[in-house]
């Protein structure tokens, strides 16, 4: 594993995923450093990209690894919200939600192993069922990034990459909040790898002993294999996900109860790779949610959806003297959506998406130039149609995207980077179609939703000297047609295409490592947005956001620390309410136990701060104090 003062130093260096300031070769293209500095992680590691086999130039990347976090964070949402321009949404929980640059809901595209996950709740997409310690490389990519990685990725989009277990490996956890325990048992080679793990919780309180509805039992696997076939390069990826009982709390527990009895995904993926450039993809996700709503007064209601996504890309990449070029075709179709809401019991069901169907075409097209040492530039588009249909009713759309993105590097320890890129993504057939009881009161689909379109722009600049480094990115985004919640009348919301929405932020982030054995890194987000029809910020922009992590090598032990402060949130959005500001400390000391045991004990919200933990009217506080310890056995 790369010892941690490497790894701050790599996020504080990389700007919009291209690590020039990193030792790169002379002659080597953006996308050549990206795929070095990957290689020296792991030598069996997988990149995280999107659909499109071109790795982002010049748009804000980073990537992460959540086995490499302060105090283990309990789900992959905890993770990504430490990262500049990430915010947490929605109601806390290991089903919460987060924007990407004031973006949410579902205008963020998430893949994992390449198979784009589809929205199966309002809130948007949560990465709830993919366990933390099964999980590879995270790339995070700020910004319109449809060209790259698909429709949906309007404001934003976050892959994964199943986690390759290239020796034995088995490890234990506990945390006494909740009595959260988790057990992970991984073995494989350079050809094969397999994970399974075992991740439970109860409920828990806050700090003031306020009672949470924090509990889930998770089952998940992760099954991947890989063989040279002549000149072709062939794996095969399947993951299958169990999640039951899983609280969520709300500011309205115990009195009003939300539990979603069964999470169920399962993904699957074959790919074909041949030497020259070309590369064949084809996956499937298999997923259904089932919600409980209890109320007081009135009968308990069941809300439900099921689909089955098949899809595939097939691509070419030319390369010729300085040019680079990636062509490809893209198809995703939805098969058997099936939504109803029940009262009562399951038996009583009404159904509002019966056999639905979507299909989805996509061409892109992207190109790279490198001129001279100095200058990168990098230049896409991409056009998708969509068919949906259901009961006798259909909707068809179209959109198109671009990106245009240079990289200057007028020194060898600076570089400048600019994107003017667009995105798109389309109404949801459970938007569209799905009428029904959720938890937070009811929803009515709206038919006559049209695509929401956003164009982006982003400067950023990157320094470096001696035992300093620094990054800033400032940013732009306009969203036209955006598909927001509204309420038709108390308890009762709905769709629109609202007018027009404008988004603006700054993000930075400083690094510092005085010595070899201590690594400094700060950052810095600042997220502003409107909605242009009523004045008012949008849900899930958050409020001014810093934090700082240290790491600090000694001996055999490793010392590690993150603190972050939110600033009072006083610009809510629809359906969000002020909060005070609070400062969260993440503390850990790991310790190398001989050459094949490894452990370490953390504790999370060390202040034991009382605080909510997002800014959603019905947000519930956040967990109190809690103290755990990890145990591990890897074997080489």
């Amino acid at each position: 594993m790369k010892p941690p003062s490497r790894r701050l130093l790599a996020v504080a260096l990389s700007l919009a995923a291209v690590p020039p300031l990193i030792a790169a070769e002379p002659d080597a293209t953006p996308a050549d450093e990206v795929a070095r500095r990957a290689t020296r992680l792991d030598a069996v590691q997988v990149r995280a990209k999107g659909t499109a086999a071109d790795l982002p130039s010049a748009l804000a990347t980073d990537v992460i690894s959540w086995q490499e976090a302060v105090a283990s964070p309990i789900d992959f949402q905890d993770l990504i919200v430490r990262l500049p321009g990430v915010g947490a949404t929605g109601q806390n929980g290991i089903f919460e939600t987060f924007s990407i640059r004031g973006s949410g809901g579902n205008g963020i595209l998430v893949l994992v192993g390449g198979t784009p996950v589809t929205a199966q709740r309002r809130a948007g997409v949560p990465v709830a069922f993919v366990e933390p310690a099964l999980l590879g490389e995270i790339n995070l990519t700020r910004g319109p990034a449809t060209v790259h990685f698909g429709p949906g990725a309007l404001g934003g989009a976050i892959s994964i990459e199943p986690r390759w277990f290239d020796g034995a490996l088995v490890s234990t956890g506990y945390a006494n909040s909740g009595d959260e325990a988790a057990l992970t048992g991984g073995f494989g080679n350079e050809h094969f790898s397999v994970g399974v793990s075992r991740h439970q919780s109860n409920d828990t309180r806050s700090a003031n002993g306020t009672p949470l509805n924090t509990s889930f039992e998770r089952d998940s696997a992760s099954l991947q294999y890989r063989a040279q076939l002549g000149d072709f390069a062939f794996d095969a990826l399947l993951l299958p996900s169990r999640t039951d009982d899983i609280g969520k709390s709300n500011s309205r527990y115990p009195v009003r109860n939300t539990t979603y009895p069964e999470d169920d995904h399962t993904i699957g993926r074959l790919r074909l790779r041949h030497e020259n450039g070309f590369e064949l993809s084809l996956h499937g996700h298999e997923q259904s949610l089932l919600t409980y709503n209890r109320r007081p007064g009135s009968a308990n209601t069941y809300a439900y959806v099921e689909s089955l996504d098949l899809g595939g890309t097939v691509q070419q990449t030319f390369t010729s003297g300085t040019f680079s070029h990636n062509l490809g075709v893209e198809f995703l179709g939805r098969r058997d959506v099936n939504g109803f809401d029940a009262r009562g019991t399951l038996v009583n069901r009404a159904y509002s998406l019966r056999d639905g169907e979507e299909d989805s075409w996509s061409v892109f097209g992207l190109s790279d130039w490198r001129i001279g040492d100095e200058f990168a530039l990098e230049a896409g588009a991409r056009f998708s149609r969509v068919k949906q249909q259901q009961r006798g009713a259909s909707a068809r759309d179209s959109d198109r995207a671009f990106t245009l993105g240079a990289n200057w590097t007028p020194a060898e320890h600076s570089r400048f980077s600019a994107n003017l890129s667009s995105g798109y993504r389309f109404a949801t057939l459970e938007e569209r179609y799905f009428t029904g009881v959720t938890a937070q009161g009811e929803i009515v689909g709206s038919p006559n939703l049209y695509s929401e379109s956003s164009l982006g722009l982003d400067i950023g600049y990157a320094w470096r000297s001696g035992h300093w480094a620094a990054e800033v990115h400032a940013w732009r985004t306009r969203v036209d047609d955006l598909i927001q919640l509204f309420a038709i009348q108390p308890g009762v919301n709905g769709y629109t295409n609202v007018a027009d929405a404008r988004l603006h932020g700054l993000e930075g982030v400083l690094g510092w490592t005085p010595v070899a054995s201590l690594t400094l890194t700060a950052s810095m987000t600042l997220v502003r947005s409107k909605d242009e029809r009523t004045g008012d910020p949008l849900y899930g922009s958050p409020p001014l956001t810093g934090s700082l992590e240290a790491r600090y090598d000694f001996g055999d032990f490793t010392l590690g620390a993150f603190w972050s402060h939110r600033w009072r949130m006083d610009r809510p959005g629809f359906e969000e309410v002020e909060r005070d500001a609070v400062d969260v400390l993440d503390l850990d000391l790991g310790w190398n136990v001989g050459a094949d045991w490894h452990a370490r004990i953390y504790v999370r919200n060390a202040f034991d701060e009382d605080y909510f933990a997002t800014a959603d009217e019905l947000s519930a506080f956040a967990p109190g104090r809690s103290v755990g310890f990890d145990l591990s056995w890897a074997l080489h």
